[in-house]
């Protein structure tokens, strides 16, 4: 088809105006302008809801035309949500052979507007800032960068660009990768976990909550991929292990991978992350797990189903619920507002414009977003909880995307022999897929996902803010669930493997709990997730402002927020008193296990063969000087998720232990760092060392370690 094409302009809100070709269909559009770095793609960014009425800015100098086609669509019926698209060259042949129209066609199908020729707003003030934190263009810098330096031709070498304080400064990091990486050491769970969740984030510990991995090579050291011929790597040096112990106010080092904090928020930032976040998951966390502990108390192979659910979902519950009783007991908000105080003051010393009203432009955001953000994790860990969804989600992916581009495909089987072999062979892969799939699907306890529906459904009720409710709600849940799960095929293994063997795609998309979860999903693709997109694009510009001005009045001192980059830590060895009258010291022994010890509770059964070494002392070199085996200690070194198994160095680089948790009371440090409070618990190498060696009889990896008396 041959398209008109005519000069178009693009105006934007500053007053500048940039010319090119029309495409698509012809008129005006109001939208704001987002960027997409992508080269390809356009078809899943323009049909998913998150853009919704957005003007999508292709960034890459070229867009690779894949055309249009009826299976990659983020949205039902096909509907594109941008406002519009700006590229700046599109290529006129259609490259897809999936493709049964162009996209120019679509466009002028559903009236989108297109202008072309424009170079990626290339002329706007801000673009510069845009392109900097786009990853595709760090990636390319990183790679550059690589090529120029001494690590250009070394195997397994990678870089990459990282940003800090907010996307204000740019770091490269180049990195060392190994793929062959086997366990060699794994404690029991009696002794790695001991108290599980109860003692999750708490003082004193008992644990040796630790792993032990040997990387392999090849021959010649360089990194490989799993083979037999693989060699464990000799490097010239490593850390040498220090059975000296350690001592009340000794220095520690901590090196390591801390996933991310957030020390920069407004005040009003901190309290969403309480409000919104925080209280909806423990609210209906809490009372899922005491669901689950109740059942796996009583039924040992529950124990054993639901044990690893039940400690992702308790580690979670304890560290949000931890840090809104730490957030108010650090009086958290207050040290904010006096903090934001200071920089109103320092914005108006500095009389740079883009500084003035910062804090309130994000106040405003924070508060047009409240209700939807606390909803939404409210859904998500209500009517979200079922054990059902994840198996269901990869089923309602499958079938509603992938499964009909493998039908149409298979019926085009007739383009030649290479279309057939690719078909063929796509087929096959979907089915294997859609098998494992569903058999997983299979070994849902649906009677175990109705009562916690039930038991969860009047939470959303409740406590939701919004007037919008999800599609599927009724006024009576419980006769819902009872109908959901009581009529799916799914309670019938026999009715599914029939289907599995005969043409199951129409069959299977109308079964009650596939339904279910179109609609939940759906709640959350178009009332949710658009809105929360919206909110985190406009409030990244306000935070590089405000964090890059709260920098300059600090003077740059402030450490950067962690990004799972490598960090080090400085302290040392410390107890601390979390409240009046209440003194903790800072290590811990073996005894102590025995004396948490209770056959009653799960938590808190020792392992039987640590109790025969713990009646005959018999814990070989690594006693301390008054014959007890050490366990754990305390310092005071800035840690957070992540950072679970960084070594712990003294002042002579030598190896004293392993860090594994935070404490509770400090657990608003993610926030704000409190030196009076916050405590890292460290498993003492000692007590590593006595389960691998004396308890494990791998007195093999031991002749392998350096390891100074």
């Amino acid at each position: 088809m041959t398209h008109h094409r005519t000069t178009a302009r693009l105006v934007l809100a500053d007053g500048k105006v940039f010319t090119g070709t029309s495409f698509g269909a012809t008129g005006t559009t109001l939208g704001e302008a987002v960027f997409t770095t992508a080269m390809t793609g356009y078809q899943e960014t323009m049909t998913d809801p998150s853009y919704h009425r957005q003007i999508v800015v292709a960034t890459a100098p070229q867009i690779g035309n894949t055309g249009w086609n009826d299976e990659d669509d983020e949205s039902r019926g096909s509907r594109i949500w941008v406002a519009g698209l700006v590229i700046r060259d599109l290529s006129a042949q259609v490259s897809s052979w999936r493709a049964t129209r162009s996209l120019e066609d679509e466009m002028i199908a559903q009236n989108i507007i297109g202008i072309a020729g424009v170079e990626a707003l290339a002329r706007q003030k801000k673009y510069d800032q845009y392109k900097r934190q786009s990853a595709a263009v760090l990636g390319v810098l990183a790679e550059t960068l690589l090529k120029s330096g001494p690590y250009a031709k070394a195997p397994g070498v990678s870089a990459r660009i990282v940003p800090f304080f907010g996307g204000n400064r740019y770091f490269l990091f180049v990195e060392q990768r190994y793929d062959d990486v086997r366990l060699v050491v794994n404690p029991p769970q009696q002794i790695a976990q001991f108290g599980f969740n109860q003692d999750n984030w708490m003082w004193p510990r008992h644990n040796a909550d630790f792993a032990v991995f040997r990387i392999y090579a090849d021959a010649k050291g360089r990194p490989a991929r799993y083979a037999k011929t693989n060699v464990p790597l000799h490097r010239d040096k490593w850390l040498p292990i220090s059975l000296r112990g350690v001592e009340h106010g000794d220095y520690t080092m901590i090196m390591g991978f801390p996933g991310r904090t957030s020390r920069f928020l407004t005040a009003s930032q901190v309290r969403l992350r309480c409000e919104s976040i925080n209280e909806p998951i423990n609210l209906a966390g809490e009372a899922e797990l005491r669901f689950m502990k109740a059942l796996m108390d009583s039924d040992k192979a529950a124990s054993l189903k639901y044990a690893g659910s039940y400690m992702r979902l308790g580690n979670m519950v304890k560290n949000f619920g931890g840090m809104n009783a730490s957030v108010a007991s650090t009086r958290l908000l207050d040290i904010k507002a006096r903090e934001e105080a200071a920089f109103r003051a320092f914005a108006a010393r500095s009389g740079r414009p883009e500084y003035k009203n910062i804090i309130e432009r994000i106040d405003s955001l924070v508060a047009a977003v409240r209700d939807t953000l606390h909803d939404y994790n409210l859904l998500r860990f209500t009517y979200g909880a079922q054990d059902f969804h994840p198996n269901v989600n990869a089923l309602w992916g499958f079938i509603h995307r992938f499964a009909p581009r493998v039908q149409a495909n298979w019926q085009r089987l007739d383009r030649g022999k290479k279309q057939i072999k690719a078909g063929a062979e796509e087929k096959k892969l979907y089915d294997d897929f859609m098998r494992s799939a569903y058999r997983a699907a299979l070994t849902t306890d649906f009677d175990y996902d109705l009562r916690k529906m039930k038991l969860l459904a009047p939470y959303w009720a409740k406590h939701h803010r919004l007037k919008a409710q999800p599609d599927f709600v009724r006024e009576d849940m419980n006769a819902y669930f009872d109908s959901l799960y009581s009529t799916t095929d799914f309670r019938d293994t026999a009715e599914i493997e029939t289907y599995m063997a005969t043409d199951y795609f129409e069959t299977l998309t109308e079964d009650p709990v596939i339904s279910h979860w179109s609609l939940f999903d759906r709640q959350i693709d178009e009332v949710y997730r658009p809105a929360l997109a919206r909110y985190e694009h406009k409030l990244a510009e306000l935070e590089q402002i405000y964090v890059r001005g709260l920098c300059e009045m600090y003077g740059w001192t402030k450490a950067p927020d962690a990004n799972s980059t490598l960090r080090m830590t400085y302290g040392s060895v410390r107890g601390y008193s979390p409240r009046d009258a209440v003194q903790y010291d800072w290590h811990t022994g073996l005894k102590g296990m025995f004396e948490k010890e209770n056959p009653a509770d799960p938590d808190y059964v020792v392992d039987e063969k640590l109790r025969q070494h713990y009646l005959s002392k018999n814990y070989g070199p690594y006693a301390d000087a008054n014959g007890e085996l050490p366990t754990c200690f305390l310092t005071n070194n800035d840690i957070t998720g992540g950072n679970s198994g960084s070594a712990v160095l003294n002042a002579r680089g030598e190896l004293i232990g392993l860090a594994f948790d935070g404490n509770i009371e400090s657990l608003s440090s993610d926030l704000r760092y409190n030196p009076q409070l916050q405590r890292c618990i460290n498993a003492d190498i000692r007590y590593i060392l006595f389960v691998i060696d004396t308890y494990g009889g791998s007195h093999y990896l031991i002749n392998e370690m350096d390891i100074r008396r």
